[in-house]
């Protein structure tokens, strides 16, 4: 009996990555032309190249531009990169990912074909690197991660390298709706732990010293060594994050025009810098200095608002479920609530099958859909938020809820800028739930 293609795929995962395109496509043009473009200057570490054993290379994640950036630091020594399965969605890119050694992984979930990818990588003696964060920096500051990674360290008796950039974030925010920044970003191996050295420590001991060195807010680093970032439109899409007045206080009010974010209520001028930190434009306006200052207050607000038992979050969206592993179809629309506890879909739900491909479909991107959208039959679905296994979030566009089971559930709200808002109440009821447990 031959092999299927599909178990072909997955005896691959963690094989060394093919030459030519990791070499000739990813380090011969991927990586010259960010040295270029993004002004990178990077600190190869030989001693960590020439390494032998199974290598772990971790990383905060600021960017898109990481893995380019950790292929930079170990020149000499390929990567098997581990990253979401939506890259791999894309019928372009995906297949030169999977070809260049990368390992898909389905965020929010375990994954056994990915697990098995990457120990397979480590156990041949290779080189996996990984952002355990699992998902780019909001607000510039790293983000709290579990102890997986400390447990596979510990399984293989792998050794550690950890990688530190700056610049990365400000020069490509995760909320930018204008595109990179050019400015300067630096990278450089900051820590070593050989596989001696780990197999000495217990998993605990891994975990604590991989959040210790990911530690990281590039705001603080930038207050001391300040850089300077230049777009035209530097604040374009801030205004998603950092969507409450600090004047007056009320939500989803922040407009951008160019480097500047304007209260639509009680016109507050906040003008970001080409340091990326803000300042007030006028004697009468209010600001926070930075972004994780902006949305740590709008996050304490909205841990305080959850406790009204009156609180409530309504919003007309568009329901999208996956078709296959490519492609989302449009199949309903309706009411999203967030209150006590839960999110709840009220609305239609056609058969995916009949879906709207809204990629294809012009009369449906002007608002006009076919009947089976329209007549779909009427759904309730409800999303206690302590079962979500995630949340996916693409700001000023769609927030993605993810069941226990994996299901995934995309939702095009009509005001996008709520998104953030959303998200945080979701976070904030999660939150109080497991310190009630």
């Amino acid at each position: 009996m031959m092999p299927s293609k599909t178990d072909s795929k997955e005896s691959s995962l963690g094989g060394v990555p093919n030459t030519f395109l990791y070499n000739g496509i990813g380090l011969g043009i991927a990586v010259t032309i960010s040295r270029f473009v993004f002004g990178m200057k990077i600190r190869r570490d030989k001693e960590v190249v020439k390494m032998k054993g199974p290598l772990v290379c971790v990383g905060n994640h600021p960017s898109f531009l990481d893995p380019i950036i950790m292929a930079a630091v170990l020149f000499g020594r390929k990567i098997n990169f581990v990253a979401g399965t939506f890259i791999f969605r894309n019928r372009i890119v995906g297949p030169v990912f999977a070809k260049g050694g990368a390992i898909p992984k389905t965020q929010f979930r375990s994954d056994s074909k990915a697990v098995k990818g990457m120990l397979t990588a480590l156990k041949r003696g290779g080189t996996l690197g990984i952002f355990p964060e699992a998902t780019r920096l909001v607000d510039g500051t790293s983000i709290h991660f579990d102890d997986a990674l400390a447990r596979m360290i510990k399984k293989t008796d792998s050794a550690i390298a950890v990688m530190a950039t700056h610049g990365a974030y400000m020069t490509w925010p995760r909320w930018s709706k204008s595109g990179f920044r050019r400015g300067r970003i630096t990278a450089e191996i900051k820590s070593v732990l050989s596989s001696e050295q780990t197999k000495e420590m217990s998993v605990e001991e891994i975990h604590e010293y991989l959040i210790e060195q990911l530690s990281y807010s590039e705001y603080d680093y930038f207050r001391d060594q300040p850089r300077k970032f230049r777009n035209k439109a530097i604040a374009s899409g801030a205004q998603n994050v950092a969507h409450a007045c600090p004047r007056c206080e009320k939500d989803n009010v922040m407009v951008c025009e160019k480097d500047l974010l304007i209260c639509s209520s009680c016109g507050n001028r906040v003008r970001m810098e080409p340091t990326g930190f803000f300042h007030a434009d006028g004697e009468a306006d209010k600001s926070f200095p930075d972004i994780h200052q902006w949305v740590n207050w709008e996050k304490d607000r909205m841990r305080k608002r959850i406790l009204d038992r009156d609180f409530q979050i309504t919003e007309n969206v568009r329901l999208l479920l996956p078709l296959d592993e490519h492609e989302f179809r449009l199949v309903g629309s309706g009411v999203l609530t967030i209150s006590e506890g839960r999110v709840v879909y009220t609305g239609t739900q056609c058969p995916v099958e009949e879906g709207v491909d809204m990629k294809r479909n012009r009369a449906a991107k002007k608002g006009v859909f076919p009947d089976s959208f329209r007549e779909g039959e009427k759904v309730e679905k409800e999303f206690p938020v302590d079962r979500l296994r995630g949340l996916k979030l693409n700001y000023g566009k769609s927030i993605e809820l993810i069941e226990a089971g994996g299901q995934i559930n995309r939702f095009l709200p009509d005001h996008p800028q709520r998104i953030f808002e959303m998200q945080t109440a979701i976070e904030a009821m999660r939150e109080r739930i497991d310190k009630g447990k």
